[in-house]
């Protein structure tokens, strides 16, 4: 059973569920007992089709949830008791919970004639922790030259603010362009936007 990292979601918010398929190897029915443990148990989930035994040669799925409850790392394990060899089996699982919700996290600006300046395109920033944030907005990357960010959030979001990032795309070169918009400073570890666009 392999590993489940949900990396990086918001406080508050849930990642698209992981699925761990179980299978009974062994020639007889195997009774098995699930659960979830481990310091970050609260903010993950499990639910199964696994019922309370797996059959010699069938298999069972487990679809694990991560909605973090606090910010920074976050581990726990899926526990698999049964009586068969090496149990209990574990799955781990890890996440980070985030104090900023950014949406979207990739900006495409299509194709962009060299020295022009592409419509703006918006990255939306919300603090969804009951503190204040603060935060530093910089581009970086391979052509992080080509791309510019305005932004209305002054580095600062009270509890439940939101604020935006206005992002264009001036080409130097023709070809793909790349960078990313990276949030730095803010509870949860650096987020980052990535940005792409083609000049000709």
């Amino acid at each position: 059973m392999a590993n489940v990292n949900f990396y990086q979601v918001p406080v508050g918010s849930s990642a698209a569920p992981a699925t761990v398929m179980v299978q009974n190897r062994g020639k007889s029915t195997l009774a098995v007992s699930i659960g979830v443990s481990g310091a970050g148990k609260s903010s993950f989930s499990q639910t199964n089709t696994c019922g309370g035994s797996i059959g010699s040669g069938q298999s069972c799925t487990i679809t694990v949830t991560f909605s973090p409850k606090t910010i920074g790392s976050l581990g726990a394990a899926i526990s698999l008791v049964d009586a068969g060899g090496g149990s209990p089996q574990t799955v781990s699982l890890t996440g980070t919970g985030t104090a900023l919700r950014v949406s979207p996290k990739t900006l495409n600006f299509g194709t962009v004639p060299v020295g022009q300046i592409s419509p703006d395109l918006l990255v939306s920033i919300t603090n969804v922790t009951v503190l204040g944030e603060g935060f530093n907005i910089t581009i970086g990357g391979a052509n992080s030259t080509d791309f510019i960010e305005t932004n209305s959030c002054n580095e600062f979001l009270q509890p439940g603010q939101t604020c935006s990032i206005v992002v264009n795309f001036i080409p130097t070169r023709t070809g793909t362009r790349t960078a990313s918009l990276n949030l730095t400073g803010a509870g949860g570890g650096p987020q980052a936007v990535q940005l792409a666009g083609v000049g000709k």
